[in-house]
């Protein structure tokens, strides 16, 4: 019997200038090269077409991009807040929300950690160094090549990123000014920055909800270690 891929569902960036979505294919060759069938999905404010959608799917990506809306937690948008893209965060937003609902395995990156946190009710810093005065932060938007690590990751020993990296400290790379701040209930933090930044979170009651600040996805052509969080959000899916 044929080897069956799960199909998972990878969120795009959208160009309004050229209506157009785009996405880096490091997250797609990722999904490829660990046993998935990646597929994006349509920026679509059409709830009954993503919940069936959604149910197609074995399993959804979240992919990193643009701030959200600070609308969605309670907040005004400061004045270093950066470009929002309203349609995307609707729809991710209620993704997340379904995914996690119905025990769907979702992987969030970046911004799709972030959207995560949100959309079960949790807040994030719109600019760490902003709202963080007084507090020596890393550099988290770093001037180094994208594949390259710039700082540590500190992982929690009893939680699914540990069984993901089988290490307690990993490097990683950083393109981030915004970060959870208040973590949404269901949620853990599996592991921070030296300087306290949250790094990933997790769903304790999903078999896999799985958020990293980071970016694996331009990180595991130099080292395929970065490609262990992909093979496991996967093998979920299957």
């Amino acid at each position: 019997m044929p080897n069956i891929r799960p199909i998972i569902g990878l969120t795009a960036g959208f160009d309004y200038s050229e209506n157009k979505l785009y996405i880096n294919n490091g997250y797609v060759e990722a999904i490829r090269l660990v046993g998935g069938l990646p597929v994006l999905l349509p920026l679509t404010e059409d709830v009954e077409f993503l919940k069936s959608t959604i149910g197609r799917f074995d399993g959804i990506l979240l992919s990193g991009g643009s701030d959200v809306d600070a609308r969605h937690w309670g907040e005004p948008n400061y004045t270093f807040g950066g470009e929002i893209s309203p349609l995307r965060d609707e729809m991710e937003l209620f993704v997340a929300r379904e995914a996690i609902a119905i025990n769907k395995p979702i992987l969030g990156i970046c911004r799709g950690c972030q959207v995560m946190n949100i959309a079960l009710g949790g807040t994030i810093y719109q600019d760490i160094y902003s709202q963080q005065k007084g507090k020596t932060l890393y550099k988290h938007s770093q001037s180094a090549p994208k594949w390259y690590p710039t700082h540590e990751v500190y992982i929690d020993k009893d939680t699914k990123m540990f069984k993901v990296q089988q290490e307690k400290v990993i490097r990683v790379n950083s393109f981030h000014h915004q970060a959870v701040k208040d973590v949404a209930p269901g949620f853990i933090v599996s592991s921070r920055c030296g300087d306290g930044i949250i790094e990933s979170i997790e769903h304790t009651n999903c078999k896999f909800a799985v958020g990293v600040q980071w970016h694996p996805e331009v990180m595991w052509e130099k080292d395929n270690t970065h490609l262990k969080i992909f093979a496991k959000f996967v093998s979920y899916c299957k």
